[in-house]
């Protein structure tokens, strides 16, 4: 009895033994199938993480299909389908910017052009832009300086706004655009001490488009409002002249109409008295001594708010960055003198009697 008992107490031992091993064998199959490389939960992980990435990925095409077409919308779309390559503007900004001179090549602020042109959150209100050019972010404002060659010396020119002046051709920057980028005015006097007469006689007649200084600067034989062709004349001298767009200037035909305003192309052009100051002899609806307006105030002029008919160092132009201040011309002829245009005196004031035969420093704005 007792042999028997040893025997079934030694049967029931190995059977414990047995299904002690059987359960850590299924609890190793249960621990691999869950916890290992090819678990249930890493396929489940797996499955989440392609899932994430699918929708990653169909929300960039979803902003690449957006991009396109805001990109038709806003006029720059390349006509090819996609959006454009390139440079590209990374920040911009409608606030304060604190004006610095830059040391760009006219290559580089040409590319941040291109960027500008291709951004639809650049206004003419904007003031200042960073654009990323060949991987480096180049920052641009309003007021800023940079540096042209003239017939071999260096010239400082001032930054006026983005956004501003109507292209004549509108193919350019990579697309379809209606704006050129970037207008500039010079700050030194072109010519340097050398200036010059609006008109070989004292009549202002027709207005900028006729004035032998508009042929001088741009090359044009005629006086015909639509010039076309590259940019010649003292313009020539520029070691920019390759990136100087053609835009359209409003000018008074007739000194005394408000209603004889109409258009030319220029490359280079006289800045108008209705771009430089808000106000003029008879309240609002006149710029200085000018009858009219001929086109909206730059964005660097927006800030100089001293009144039209005060000295102003915002509005002070020199030969060079050394020189005295000297008087400058206006594109405007003043509103009761048939014989004069306006001008900038040495102090800033904007005067509008300046004879058109006289002579003044030559400062010409221009477009990238």
């Amino acid at each position: 009895m007792k042999q028997r008992l040893k025997s079934e107490r030694g049967i029931t031992l190995v059977a414990l033994v047995v299904t002690i091993v059987v359960l850590l064998i299924l609890a190793g199959i249960t621990i691999m199938y869950t916890m290992g490389e090819n678990s249930i939960f890493k396929k489940a992980q797996d499955a989440k993480n392609k899932t994430a990435e699918a929708v990653k990925n169909e929300q960039e095409y979803m902003n690449s299909i957006d991009n396109m077409v805001n990109g038709y919308i806003n006029g720059t779309g390349n006509g090819g389908g996609s959006t454009p390559t390139g440079p590209v503007v990374d920040n911009s900004s409608t606030g304060e910017h604190t004006e610095t001179t830059v040391e760009y090549t006219w290559e580089q602020i040409d590319k941040i052009a291109q960027a500008i042109a291709n951004s639809s959150d650049v206004t003419s209100e904007t003031t200042e832009v960073t654009a990323n050019i060949d991987g480096t972010n180049l920052k641009l404002g309003v007021g800023d300086i940079a540096t042209v060659q003239y017939s071999g010396t260096s010239v400082r020119v001032r930054v006026l706004g983005f956004k501003h002046d109507d292209l004549v051709d509108q193919t350019v920057y990579g697309g379809t655009h209606e704006k050129a980028s970037i207008s500039f005015e010079f700050l030194d006097f072109m010519t340097g001490d050398t200036y010059k007469s609006m008109n070989s006689t004292n009549t202002n007649e027709n207005g900028w488009a006729a004035t032998q200084m508009r042929k001088d600067l741009n090359g044009y034989t005629t006086s015909d409002a639509t010039q076309s062709g590259a940019i010649g004349g003292l313009g020539a001298n520029l070691s920019n002249k390759s990136y100087i767009k053609q835009v359209k200037k409003k000018y008074i035909g007739t000194y005394n109409n408000a209603s004889s305003v109409t258009t030319c192309n220029d490359y280079l052009w006289l800045l108008a008295a209705s771009e430089v100051v808000n106000n003029g002899y008879n309240g609002s609806g006149t710029y200085g001594y000018a009858i009219t307006s001929e086109g909206p105030q730059y964005k660097y002029y927006q800030g100089v708010t001293d009144a039209w008919n005060s000295s102003s160092a915002g509005r002070q132009k020199r030969p060079s960055a050394s020189g005295s201040t000297v008087g400058w011309w206006l594109r405007s002829p003043g509103y009761n003198f048939s014989s004069s245009f306006c001008g900038v005196d040495s102090s800033g004031y904007t005067i509008g009697n300046s004879y058109a035969s006289g002579t003044g420093g030559v400062v010409p704005g221009f477009s990238i």
